[in-house]
């Protein structure tokens, strides 16, 4: 194990850091009108049909909470939320059925896209003018065009004998779309390994498919930092909620030959599972921060790290276990940002290496709840 003194001394040195689409040729849209400081971007709902949600800003030096900074309409009851260029892309879960795509600075609505009644939209991958949503009423992927808001289906049922299959995440790389599906029977139990799609970003026709090695994909795809383990996407599973003896951060090769790559941590050595995946890096250092729900304490989340490298858990969480956590991201001036859902006191802690930089959490209009409702960038 790595000791708990060298890790504030590492830490501590870390200047550069990923956000929430790693840098490089995947997602990354030229024209990114980022503000000049670093900023933290947290979206929630109460999870109320039809009640709006919030977006809040947090800023750096002094520590600032801006709650409030989304137009009326542009947030729902169970967002979540990622980065793509210059641009935030919301994805409003539930009854809210769309996704509102804002200008990372100033936070203007620059599109709002319905992706169908019903459909549940679960996440978003971009390519070109072309929106591709996982949505869990549907049969796999709903395609959603800017400037026309046409909408395409690209039919997955065949992956699911009840012709839903449940599909949960989506990442562009290199001009593929990587989508993961559940496979949930009526009960809403796995039936099986999940199932990944790779879909042609151009023609939309799925190139091909493959079984996962574990059940229940259960989160979004993050990219591994660019030259750490072959720079797979990652992604969660959890085959059981009360079991942590299956199940792990799951590996998925792309390129010519995509397949299940076996997994970075399991869910036997985390004691939990993993709600929300960063990742930071500065030379040879490359940390994967987990926020990890663990099963014998009632769920209660908090932030733990792994060296990728060495391939080692720290032995202990950075967080207090006071603190319910829920989410988390890593800034480009090298801090930590987690949201606490702590019933009492709730918001946004800042952690510097292993060293909470906080007092206590900020408020952010709501509590957070959205397990990927946090991005991070300048």
């Amino acid at each position: 194990m790595i000791r708990s003194d060298l890790l504030l001394v590492t830490f501590s040195a870390l200047l550069a850091a990923c956000g929430d689409n790693l840098a490089g040729p995947r997602d990354a849209p030229a024209g990114d009108a980022s503000p000049a400081k670093p900023r933290a971007v947290i979206v929630a709902g109460n999870f109320m049909p039809g009640e709006a949600g919030v977006m809040s800003s947090l800023s750096f030096d002094p520590l600032n909470v801006d709650q409030h900074v989304a137009p009326n309409g542009a947030v729902g009851s169970d967002p979540m939320i990622r980065k793509v260029g210059g641009e935030l892309f919301v994805v409003n879960r539930a009854d809210g059925n769309n996704v509102t795509i804002l200008d990372a600075v100033t936070f203007a609505v620059k599109d709002q896209l319905s992706t169908g009644p019903g459909s549940n939209a679960q996440d978003v991958a971009v390519a070109g003018d072309k929106l591709f949503v996982p949505a869990f009423g549907t049969a796999g992927v709903v395609v959603v065009t800017r400037g026309t808001g046409t909408r395409t289906a690209i039919d997955l049922s065949a992956l699911d004998p009840d012709g839903q299959p449940n599909c949960v995440s989506a990442y562009h790389v290199d001009g593929e779309i990587y989508v993961a599906c559940e496979l949930l029977d009526a009960q809403f139990k796995p039936r099986g390994p999940g199932r990944i799609a790779v879909i042609d970003a151009a023609t939309n026709a799925v190139k091909t498919s493959f079984a996962m090695v574990n059940e229940n994909p259960f989160g979004v795809f993050e990219p591994l930092p660019e030259g750490v383990l072959g720079g797979d996407l990652v992604i969660p599973t959890v085959p059981s909620f009360s079991d942590f003896a299956t199940g792990c951060v799951e590996r998925i090769q792309t390129g010519d030959a995509p397949k299940s790559n076996g997994c970075v941590v399991t869910n036997a050595a985390l004691g939990g599972y993993v709600a929300r995946i960063a990742f930071q890096r500065q030379g040879a250092t490359s940390i994967q921060w987990m926020v990890i729900n663990k099963f014998d304490t009632a769920a209660r989340g908090n932030l733990q790290g792994y060296d990728l490298e060495t391939s080692q858990l720290w032995s202990t969480p950075v967080s207090s276990p006071t603190q319910v956590l829920v989410d988390t991201a890593v800034c480009p001036n090298g801090v930590v940002v987690v949201a606490d859902q702590t019933m009492a006191s709730n918001g946004l802690r800042v952690y510097e290496g292993t060293v909470e930089r906080t007092t206590a959490p900020l408020p952010i209009g709501l509590r957070p709840g959205s397990s990927h409702g946090l991005v991070c960038y300048e």
